[in-house]
């Protein structure tokens, strides 16, 4: 499946908040989240494929698992 350049960054927080992330704090455009270890910013609405790509490196979820 080829991957699309935008993201929905809601969908993004619904698998990490499934994987054992919680939210940290929300500020306007960009919501932090936390395993404990590992913590991940996401911006709102969207994300770029970019910054995508890192935070399924950064938390090892497959990108398959958010499309």
């Amino acid at each position: 499946m080829k991957t699309p350049k935008i993201i929905n960054g809601e969908k993004i927080i619904k698998v990490l908040v499934k994987n054992g992330y919680e939210i940290k704090s929300r500020g306007g455009s960009h919501v932090t989240l936390s395993n404990g270890t590992i913590h991940v910013t996401v911006v709102l609405p969207i994300t770029t494929i970019g910054v995508f790509l890192k935070i399924c490196r950064i938390t090892g979820i497959p990108k398959e698992e958010f499309l």
